[in-house]
């Protein structure tokens, strides 16, 4: 398995988290137990070589070789798989508030959604996924679609200054900011908030903020803490253990304890240690 990571270009890097390529020469079996955890970003996916499966809140779909595809932001986790043939895919990866300047939809349609690019985009959609088949070389595709988003962008430019201040004070905060102290920083209610919040990431900033809470322990993971490591700081995010444990096993389908010890996701761990 590997995970190349692409520099996006720079009029692209306000919007964007993450931008990277998988490849295996076998697939992502069942048994590695591949989970996409929640990190608060949706995604633009490709798939080059192979079909993905993917299951999540017990439905499961399949993302097929040379389609293109949006998920919305997401609160609970994903297992992938695939058949084991070679399988190759790039993703895109919003910041939380990234996608919505490009496609101007309403991201709280999206949530916990993966659709066909043609379903949310229409015409630009189909039209993408198309040229994008025919493109053989991965560097090709990618090069293409970074294009057309910046096209996107050029064309209809929807930044707005007060979710980004929001957003930015609860990644900075590691979702440690209250919702009171959003209002009272910004001047605007808590339902204006949400309003704004759901238009433009799809999740509520309490939603939001537990995401990033959660990624705060899920990346200690990733780089080998053990659990009692794991736990130094807990209190500083959580109330007691037992909400801690109530949100991470929302996010991953584990308590903590379990995940740490029983499951295998390489997959996940090379994600969050970009």
């Amino acid at each position: 398995m590997r995970l190349s990571f692409v520099q996006p270009r720079p009029e692209l890097q306000p919007y964007i988290e993450s931008f990277w390529v998988f490849e295996s020469p076998v697939g992502m079996p069942v048994t590695d137990s591949s989970m996409a955890a929640p990190n608060g970003c949706p995604k633009l996916i490709i798939p080059c070589e192979n079909s993905l499966v993917s299951s999540a809140d017990g439905r499961t779909q399949v993302s097929q070789e040379g389609g293109l595809y949006f998920v919305g932001n997401r609160d609970t986790q994903t297992i992938i798989h695939s058949s084991t043939r070679k399988t190759g895919f790039v993703v895109i990866e919003f910041s939380p508030h990234g996608a919505y300047p490009f496609f101007g939809i309403p991201m709280e349609e999206t949530v916990n959604g993966l659709f066909d690019a043609e379903t949310v985009f229409g015409k630009w959609g189909r039209e993408v996924r198309e040229t994008l088949r025919n493109l053989e070389v991965v560097d090709r595709k990618v090069n293409f679609i970074e294009d057309q988003l910046i096209a996107l962008m050029r064309k209809t430019p929807r930044r707005n200054t007060l979710i980004d201040f929001c957003v930015g004070a609860l990644r900075s905060s590691r979702g440690r900011v209250a919702i009171g102290e959003l209002e009272r920083r910004t001047g605007y209610s808590r339902r204006y908030l949400d309003m704004l919040f759901n238009r433009h990431v799809g999740l509520s900033p309490k939603a939001l903020a537990g995401i990033f809470r959660f990624q705060t322990f899920y990346r200690k993971w990733a780089r080998g803490l053990p659990y009692d490591a794991l736990k130094e700081d807990l209190y500083e995010y959580y109330y007691d253990q037992a909400h801690f444990t109530k949100e991470f096993k929302k996010m991953t389908g584990y308590s903590p304890r379990k995940f740490i010890l029983e499951v295998s996701n390489e997959f996940g761990r090379r994600l969050s240690l970009k």
